[in-house]
């Protein structure tokens, strides 16, 4: 149960777990808004998707001392994994990445149609009026999946495979699905330069989010097209569910043992 309202949604809900009676040998929590629930439950796992400077991009200083909160409240957890390498380094976590499935991508046929592509939901942390500065610059085809139009995940997977390109204009990013996703598919991303996407360089373009620098990666991206879908794929099989399952399978037995 939780308020169909976006400020307090995650709060109602947290508020209904307190007085909720379930039996659980761990609790995995997804979203560290939830982390106080590590009083109730000691045997707390806590994975970070969206960073602790998420809060700080989108509510100014109010989110700031929320994540001054959280990060103080997450020392309780018995451990805590985030899919931003960068942050893991720095924070002493550990790091787990996102993941796809890869198998389920390489079964889907390509669309026969090629364009350029945004992928995400209508939030103003995705950018989406960069990306539509930079294709009226570009005057090509394009599809705002998301936004402009929503369909299911296979229909999203086979622009993917045909598309001249994906665009990620976000302002702040963890390790989006998305990626993962057109990196598996062989499609070639252009990206804003956020901390998340550096470990990964060389699978992506990166670029300052600026429409006009933004053009001038897409003409740059027919010299290295062949090499950043290349390592995209390398990665996408590193990440496969697989292989990131098992990572999370052996923190579960750490804490069942300990």
């Amino acid at each position: 149960w939780s308020l169909p309202i976006p400020m307090l949604k995650s709060a109602s809900f947290l508020f209904g777990l307190f007085f909720k009676k379930f039996q659980a040998d761990i609790v995995h929590l997804h979203s560290p808004k939830l982390s106080p629930l590590m009083v109730k439950h000691p045997r707390t796992v806590i994975t970070i998707h969206g960073g602790t400077d998420e809060f700080r991009q989108k509510y100014g200083a109010a989110g700031e001392l929320v994540s001054s909160m959280i990060l103080s409240l997450m020392k309780r957890s018995r451990v805590t994994t985030t899919v931003l390498k960068t942050e893991a380094e720095r924070r002493g976590w550990i790091w787990i990445p996102n993941m796809t499935d890869v198998k389920a991508i390489d079964q889907i046929p390509p669309s026969n149609e090629s364009c350029i592509l945004f992928v995400g939901r209508n939030d103003p942390v995705k950018n989406y009026q960069l990306f539509r500065r930079i294709v009226r610059r570009l005057g090509l085809r394009y599809k705002a999946f998301g936004v402009e139009e929503v369909v299911d995940w296979r229909t999203v997977i086979s622009y993917m495979k045909s598309a001249k390109c994906l665009f990620i204009t976000s302002k702040w990013e963890g390790m989006p699905s998305v990626l993962l996703e057109a990196w598996a598919a062989g499609c070639p991303v252009i990206a804003s330069e956020l901390e998340s996407f550096l470990p990964f360089r060389d699978a992506l373009i990166l670029s300052r989010p600026d429409p006009e620098e933004m053009v001038e990666a897409y003409y740059s991206l027919e010299l290295v097209r062949d090499k950043i879908v290349r390592h995209g794929r390398r990665y996408s099989e590193m990440f496969d569910y697989p292989n990131v399952v098992k990572k999370y399978l052996r923190i579960y037995e750490y804490i069942l043992e300990n």
